[in-house]
């Protein structure tokens, strides 16, 4: 599938990553998409007239893995699952093909996500003073943090030709640890996780007025908090709220396999 999907972004004009500055969108309102893997060549094709894709080098798809981090009563776990409207994510994301590592934290502020970044060597369990530094600037409270779990994905990444507006395609979705890099339960592994980043909700996008027309609605989803479902028990981990997304990702998935059997001609 990997080379079907290249071949196809390969008709796409592409975009460097200096041109990709023009939608920077480190401040911005997300709108999350979920949908099964089987649709993604044909939603990509109808895509390539209104978006640009990211191309370094002939490579148009992208390795990424990330290792996060909470604290031991698995706040930041618990304030997505509490929907907290203020909340944060801190994890280092690497990207394989460049082998570039950042320090990343996330905080939503009330539907906004504002993302702050510093370069950092690769994974790690413990900070340096510097690292410490910029997480207590970030989280304005000293929090010990200690790894949770990894995912790896692979990225796809457009944006838009005529607005400032960006769309990641994220598929392959494996959660682990590093000890453990794959465990047993894999909720994401066939869907697409598509986020479609503005600095303002606009409807009008090429992508969204897709959706709509194929009836797939915004859906909240987090790859952090459904790894941490993934590998984590309800005795350590309250989860109940994601229960019903849980079973609508399965149901998509179900759907998807029933679609694709071929007919028995009854």
């Amino acid at each position: 599938m990997k080379r079907r999907l290249t071949d196809l972004l390969h008709r796409y004009d592409g975009i460097s990553l200096d041109e990709l500055s023009r939608a920077p969108l480190m401040n911005r309102v997300d709108e999350k998409f979920a949908f099964p893997i089987s649709k993604l060549e044909a939603f990509l094709d109808e895509m390539r007239p209104y978006y640009d894709v990211l191309n370094i080098d002939g490579k148009v798809i992208f390795d990424y893995t990330s290792q996060y981090f909470d604290n031991s009563s698995y706040s930041f776990f618990q304030d997505h699952h509490k929907a907290i409207p203020n909340r944060f994510k801190v994890r280092i994301r690497t990207y394989l093909d460049s082998n570039k590592s950042y320090l990343e934290v996330k905080e939503k502020i009330k539907g906004r996500t504002d993302k702050n970044r510093i370069n950092i060597d690769g994974f790690t369990s413990d900070f340096s003073t510097d690292q410490r530094s910029f997480l207590l600037d970030r989280l304005r409270k000293q929090i010990d943090l200690k790894p949770v779990m990894v995912n790896s994905y692979r990225r796809i990444t457009l944006v838009n030709k005529l607005a400032e507006e960006r769309l990641t395609i994220d598929f392959d979705i494996v959660n682990g640890t590093l000890d453990a890099p794959e465990c047993k339960n894999q909720t994401l592994s066939a869907i697409v996780i598509a986020e479609l980043k503005q600095p303002r909700l606009d409807r009008t996008s090429p992508f969204y007025q897709l959706m709509k027309r194929e009836l797939i609605r915004p859906f909240r989803i987090s790859k952090f908090c459904f790894g941490m479902i993934d590998l984590y028990d309800e005795h350590r981990l309250k989860s109940n709220r994601f229960k019903a997304k849980k079973l609508l990702i399965q149901k998509l998935i179900n759907n998807s396999s029933h679609a694709s059997l071929p007919s028995t001609g009854l």
